[in-house]
């Protein structure tokens, strides 16, 4: 018995005439067309009884399945069907989706690559600004008369009883006419003088969850701010955060954020001497939460 020919297409268009994926996904529409066109051609002469093509049964079916799949990639007559069947030829050739994720997997370790080695450049650029030798114009973010007003991350993190209010973990910093720069500590009553510090820039505080960033260490001592009188020893946790980020960190979350000035509602990172040496460490003085001119303040006084 003869097999009937089916004019079914249980297969995409694009598979009958052997095209692909690749060349599918890389070539326009117009010269997509054009090489279906001149495959279409060959391809009956090969199969089609009229042309002198074998003529069996497979032979028949072969050319229907062509006639169909050419007809149902007619670009002029179907726009919708012939994107359509284009389309689903690419999502369900595993191949292919595993090429263009290779391709993308590469692009995005040369991207990361990249923004890693331009981040190592800038990290270095802030170590040789933040040089001794490099004191004077660049020191301080170039601000002159200023005096902020911080809080202290660390302690709002490790104290439960401590609050944003002033006096529980607030301290000052003063930048004078010459960019010297004075610290007065939480629950110090008198500035001391930080020579060994240098301002590196903020990071506005919604754009990052610092704490996680921050190194942890097992608590060794009790702070009690005057401001905190409902002290309570249990309150302290078992692991608490330090002022402290280590330069991974730094680099990875923070340095694309980073501004060379000072702005209010900001994380304010600083570069220590002594910590840096020792630790290789960057500090986080806290959050700017006041700014005002030091002649300001002193009349004010």
């Amino acid at each position: 018995m003869k097999k009937s020919v089916s004019h079914s297409l249980p297969r995409n268009p694009f598979e009958i005439f052997g095209l692909t994926p690749t060349l599918v996904g890389e070539l326009s529409e117009k010269d997509l067309v054009n090489v279906l066109k001149g495959m279409y051609r060959n391809l009956q002469k090969a199969f089609h009884p009229d042309t002198g093509g074998d003529r069996g049964v497979d032979g028949r079916n072969r050319a229907v399945e062509l006639n169909l799949a050419f007809e149902a990639l007619d670009l002029d007559r179907n726009l919708v069907a012939f994107r359509q069947h284009r389309k689903n030829y690419l999502l369900t050739h595993p191949s292919n989706a595993r090429n263009n994720t290779l391709i993308l997997r590469d692009r995005l370790k040369n991207q990361a690559a990249r923004e890693e080695k331009l981040a190592d450049v800038f990290f270095s650029y802030l170590l040789h600004a933040a040089d001794e030798t490099q004191l004077g114009a660049l020191a301080q973010l170039g601000a002159r008369n200023v005096l902020l007003g911080l809080q202290d991350v660390a302690i709002k993190n490790n104290v439960r009883h401590a609050s944003w209010l002033l006096g529980s973990n607030y301290k000052n910093i003063e930048i004078n006419s010459d960019g010297a720069l004075r610290t007065r500590a939480v629950g110090r009553r008198h500035f001391c003088a930080s020579n060994n510090t240098v301002l590196l820039g903020c990071v506005p505080k919604d754009t990052v969850n610092i704490t996680p960033l921050l190194e942890r260490c097992a608590p060794s001592r009790i702070f009690k701010s005057p401001a905190i009188t409902d002290y309570d020893p249990d309150a302290l946790p078992q692991v608490t955060v330090r002022n402290l980020i280590n330069q991974d960190n730094f680099k990875k979350y923070l340095l694309s954020s980073l501004k060379p000035i000072l702005m209010e509602s900001a994380y304010l990172f600083s570069l220590n001497r002594h910590e840096f040496s020792s630790s290789g460490l960057i500090s986080l003085e806290g959050v700017i939460v006041k700014m005002e001119t030091l002649e300001k303040q002193s009349s004010a006084l």
